[in-house]
Parts: C-alpha cells; sequence; structure tokens
C-alpha cells in the first residue's frame, strides 16, 4: 500500500498543527525526565513536511537545552521515501540557527521500519500518522471506510491488521528507545461512544459516508467501475483508547519484553478550526474550500491509487460543493489518544 500526504501537507491541515500543540504539555514533561547525557537523539515519526511541528520542537529544544546545556542535541524527522522530503529537511532546519544548534537530519524510512540504532533514541514523538496500515486488510464492499460501514466482517479484518501494525511499531520503537528513554504517540482514534475524526455523534454530517456517498454516486454514474469503487478504501484505522494500550498490558508482547512501559495516557478532543471560523465570520466559500483541502490531504491518495487523479480530482469537487451548500452540516473534529511511554529496560 502507498501512503502518501499531498503536497503542502501542512497549510491544509491546521487542525493537526491543533492536536500536535495539545500535546506540548507532556513532550515538554517527557524531556524533563531524561537523565543527564553528553548528547541526545530526539525524532518525529511520520513527519510529513515537518511544518505543523516547528513549534513544538522549538518548545521541546529549549526546554532539553535549559536542562542539560551541555548536551549536544540531533533532530531526526522521519517519513516515507515518497512524502515530501525536501519541504520536510526546510522546516526541520528552522531549528539549527537557534540555540541549542542542533544537528538535524531526515530518515526516509518507513515507519513500519527500523529508522535509527537501537538504544539510540532519547525523545520519540508521532502524531495523527500510526493509524494508517501497513497493508491492506481487503477492500470494503459497501464503504469507503470501515468504522463508519457496518460490515462486521471488515471490522474483524481491520481491527487485526491494525493491532499487528501497531504491536510491530511499538516493538520497533521499544528498540530504538534507549533505557530511561520516553514515548509520546498523539494518534486519531475512536473513544468510548465510537466518536473518531469525521463522526461527532451526528452533530454534523459524519465525514466519511458523505465521501462514500459521492463515490457510490460516481459509480452509479459510470465514472468509475465497480471494481474501482470497491478499491476506494481509505486504508485507516481508529483504534480505541483499550486497544492502544493493549501491548503494554501484555507481558508477553514485544514491546513489552523489550521494556517498553505505559506512563499515561488520555483522550483529547480538538474541534474543527475551519467551523470555527465560518461559525465568526459567515465566509462559506473559504470554508468550504478549506474544509474540503484538509480532507483531501489525508485521503486523495486512496481514491487515486483506485481510480486515478481525474476521478479523485471530481470526488473533491462534488465534496466541496456539498459543504458549500450546506454548511452548518459540515464539521472535522478530532479525536486524539495521548500515550506516554518509558523504556525501563
Amino acid at each position: 500500500m502507498a501512503i502518501a500526504m499531498t503536497t503542502g501537507y501542512s497549510a491544509q491541515t491546521e487542525g493537526a498543527l491543533l492536536c500536535i500543540e495539545a500535546a506540548s504539555d507532556w513532550a515538554l514533561t517527557c524531556v524533563n525526565q531524561l537523565a543527564v547525557a553528553d548528547s541526545h537523539v530526539l525524532i518525529d515519526y511520520g513527519a510529513a513536511d515537518g511544518g505543523t511541528a516547528v513549534g513544538l520542537w522549538n518548545q521541546v529544544l529549549d526546554r532539553l537545552h535549559t536542562n542539560q546545556p551541555k548536551a549536544h542535541l540531533t533532530l531526526i524527522g522521519n517519513d516515507l521515501p515518497s512524502n515530501d522530503n525536501v519541504a520536510l529537511a526546510k522546516n526541520l532546519a528552522l531549528q539549527t540557527p537557534r540555540d541549542p544548534k542542533p544537528t538535524v537530519l531526515v530518515s526516509t524510512c518507513s515507519f513500519y521500519e527500523p529508522t535509527v540504532a537501537p538504544n539510540s533514541v532519547s525523545f520519540g514523538f508521532s502524531a495523527t500518522a500510526m493509524h494508517w496500515l501497513s497493508t491492506s486488510p481487503g477492500p470494503l464492499d459497501s464503504h469507503t471506510h470501515v468504522l463508519a460501514s457496518s460490515d462486521a466482517e471488515a471490522l474483524q479484518r481491520f481491527t487485526a491488521q491494525a493491532m499487528r501494525d501497531w504491536n510491530h511499531i511499538l516493538e520497533l520503537r521499544s528498540r530504538e528507545l534507549k533505557v530511561g528513554g520516553r514515548l509520546l504517540t498523539v494518534n486519531l482514534s475512536r473513544d468510548e461512544a465510537g466518536l473518531y475524526l469525521g463522526h461527532n455523534g451526528g452533530e454534523t454530517h459524519n465525514v466519511h459516508d458523505q465521501l462514500h456517498q459521492i463515490w457510490r454516486g460516481m459509480a452509479d454514474e459510470g465514472l468509475i467501475s465497480d471494481e474501482q469503487y470497491r478499491n476506494g478504501t481509505v486504508l485507516n484505522f481508529y483504534k480505541s483508547p483499550q486497544e492502544f494500550m493493549a501491548p503494554l498490558n501484555d507481558s508477553s508482547s514485544a514491546p513489552y519484553r523489550n521494556g517498553l512501559r505505559l506512563v499515561d495516557e488520555r483522550t483529547v478532543y480538538v474541534k474543527c478550526p475551519y467551523r470555527r471560523r465560518w461559525n465568526e465570520n459567515g465566509d462559506t466559500a473559504t470554508f468550504a474550500a478549506g474544509l474540503m483541502a484538509t480532507i483531501r490531504s489525508w485521503s486523495r491518495h486512496s481514491f487515486i491509487g483506485a481510480a486515478g487523479e481525474a476521478a479523485a480530482d471530481t470526488l473533491f469537487e462534488r465534496l466541496q460543493q456539498r459543504i458549500a451548500d450546506a454548511p452548518s452540516d459540515w464539521s472535522l473534529d478530532y479525536v486524539e489518544h495521548h500515550q506516554m511511554m518509558e523504556k525501563v529496560a
């Protein structure tokens, strides 16, 4: 499966920026707990173009430099080979003129692979990245997102794949962390009421249902084939807090055996910034364009992979029109799970 974010990702994902800002207190808590050392390696797993996390890394580097002024700091931005890694390098380089003048590097390995040397990372961070699945559990027959579907059999397949991936990711990170190192993940989640990104319990439309309605309509019109319709599956999964914590509550799991332990966890809600501004200014055209663009930034590659760029463009043109026609029915609200971990042995 090809995971890819739209070029200019940070400019189109204000909600992701707000999610990162909501985790900054725990990021600073993590670095405050680091033992004094000659050097520290910090890594942002699945950073996309790095723009949404510039402010967080400003804070983290400043705090760690204040705590340990003699330590050399290395900041690594990680994403896929297909990522806009030139933009990632430029955003990381914003840190270099400032004290503590860290070394900055780009890792183009997938976060489903080892990214750095074992026992080398002091602080690892990841935001809105690890809900993507490493491989397809198979297409959906009647929807574009498994959690918005009523397909119980598909839900089992997707859940199983998501948990295999999550265990594998935490196993890799547990190897890379050094003893005493901290890992903070800020992941798109679903809460105990079943709410998740794009589904706020009926306050506004379920965004995934709307995408599916448009995609199904394109198939009914003959713009895409039935096979292309079925392949238009967004291959991600929003895990529950219990699913996120499961590998750390299982003493037989590889992450646990490697010494990774849960320190704290919480669920955080972030309201849609595009909707908030529309409530304030009533600018429907700007709202429709901005909300469409942020949805497109993370879902477009799924529809391109299924039916090509022209079909994807049609989908998002229709999505923008739907938002413009009934703006009060739209919002993209975030449900985030924050999980703080430490390697103890």
